[in-house]
C-alpha cells in the first residue's frame, strides 16, 4: 500500500511540473522568461520578458535569438516583441545573457498559438418569429458555448468533442464544467445584479495545446412591448404599440409580449398588471391580452398601462404603455371596457 502511495505522488508532480513549464522557464540560476499574453492567438503581438532578483540584467550583453537566428541584441535589453506563429506552429525563443560579471545565462522560451471564442444565449423567453439575438436579463439561465481554435499540425484544427474544458465563473470551478468534450455549460445569473464573469481553459489531452478566454456579460432588465391582434392575420408582431396609436374601428384586440422573463406559455409564471387611465384591471392579472371598446358620442383618449411582473423571479419586471386615440362610438355601448 506505501509503494502505491509514492507511485501516485510522483506521477501528480510529473503532470504538474510539464503544464508549469510550458509557462514559465525559471531555472537555478534565478532567471525566469515569461511572455505576455500567455496564451496568444496567430499572429498576435507577444512580449517576452526577463527578470533575475540574483543578477543585475540592466548591465548585461543580452541576444535575443527566434527560430535560431539573432533577433536583436543589446546592453539591457530585457524585452522584446515578437509575433505569435500560426495556430499549431512554434516559435523558439532563446536569450543569451553574459553578465558584467562573465557568467553566461541561456534561457529558452516556447510559443505556441491558440485562441478560443465564448460565445452566449440566454434561455430568457422571445415571442415567436423574434429574429434578434436574446438578451441576457436579471436572473436568466444561459448557455455558454467554448468556440476553439487549436491544431497540432498547423493545418486542421482539432475536434472541439476532443479537448479538454475548464469552466469557470468569477474565477471559482462550474460544477459540471469540467472534462472531455465539455465544450458547453449552462448557468444561472445571481439574484443580485452585476456583471457575470466567466472564463475557460481549453487544451488537449497531452497538454501539448492550450488556449483561454475571459467573458464579462452585463445582465440587463427584461422588457414588455405591446403588439395588435388582428382577427385576420393574427399577432402583428412586425410592429409594437409604442406612444400613442388612433382607432380605425370602435375596437382592438392588444397582446403583451414578455421579452426576457424565464417564461414557460404553458405555466404561465407571470403576473399581468393592466390599467387604464391609473386604475387597476384587478381581475385582469392573469390575462396576457385584451379587448379595448371604444364608448361614447364625443372623441377621446385613453392610456393603457401594462407592468408585469414573475412570480418567482423578484428582478423580472417591466413596464409599459400605450395612448389609445378613438373616435366617438357608432353603436351603444356601455363603459370603457377591457
Amino acid at each position: 500500500m506505501k509503494k502505491l502511495l509514492s507511485i501516485t505522488f510522483i506521477l501528480v508532480l510529473s503532470l504538474s511540473f510539464s503544464y508549469t513549464n510550458a509557462q514559465v522557464q525559471q531555472g537555478i540560476d534565478g532567471v525566469e522568461i515569461y511572455s505576455k499574453p500567455k496564451n496568444p492567438a496567430e499572429y498576435q503581438n507577444v512580449t517576452l520578458y526577463l527578470e533575475s532578483f540574483l543578477e543585475d540584467l540592466d548591465s548585461s550583453s543580452i541576444i535575443w535569438m527566434i527560430n535560431g537566428k539573432t533577433e536583436a541584441h543589446g546592453v539591457g535589453m530585457k524585452e522584446l516583441q515578437v509575433i505569435a506563429p500560426k495556430t499549431g506552429k512554434t516559435l523558439v525563443a532563446v536569450a543569451i545573457i553574459k553578465t558584467s560579471a562573465g557568467k553566461e545565462i541561456k534561457k529558452s522560451f516556447v510559443i505556441k498559438s491558440g485562441s478560443v471564442d465564448i460565445v452566449f444565449e440566454s434561455k430568457g423567453y422571445v415571442p415567436p418569429f423574434y429574429k434578434g439575438k436574446n438578451f441576457f436579463s436579471y436572473q436568466n439561465w444561459i448557455r455558454l458555448v467554448a468556440i476553439p481554435h487549436l491544431s497540432v499540425d498547423g493545418v486542421t484544427e482539432v475536434s472541439p468533442k476532443n479537448l479538454i474544458y475548464v469552466w469557470k465563473r468569477g474565477g471559482k470551478y462550474i460544477e459540471g464544467g469540467k472534462g472531455y468534450g465539455k465544450q458547453s455549460v449552462d448557468i444561472k445569473a445571481d439574484d443580485v445584479p452585476k456583471t457575470l464573469e466567466v472564463s475557460v481553459e481549453v487544451y488537449t489531452r497531452d497538454q501539448s495545446q492550450f488556449a483561454s478566454a475571459t467573458l464579462n456579460i452585463n445582465p440587463t432588465e427584461p422588457t414588455v412591448l405591446i403588439y395588435e391582434m388582428s382577427p385576420l392575420y393574427g399577432v402583428l408582431f412586425n410592429k409594437a404599440l409604442i406612444d400613442k396609436i388612433t382607432l380605425d374601428s370602435s375596437e382592438i384586440s392588444m397582446l403583451a409580449a414578455p421579452f426576457g422573463f424565464n417564461y414557460n406559455s404553458k405555466t404561465n409564471q407571470l403576473k399581468y398588471n393592466w390599467s387604464i387611465n391609473n386604475v387597476e384591471q384587478t381581475n385582469l392579472v392573469n390575462n396576457q391580452s385584451i379587448v379595448l371598446k371604444t364608448t361614447g358620442e364625443v372623441d377621446g383618449s385613453s392610456d393603457v398601462n401594462i407592468d408585469i411582473r414573475s412570480n418567482t423571479e423578484m428582478l423580472q419586471g417591466a413596464y409599459s404603455s400605450v395612448r389609445v386615440n378613438f373616435k366617438k362610438a357608432t353603436t351603444n355601448n356601455d363603459s370603457v371596457i377591457f
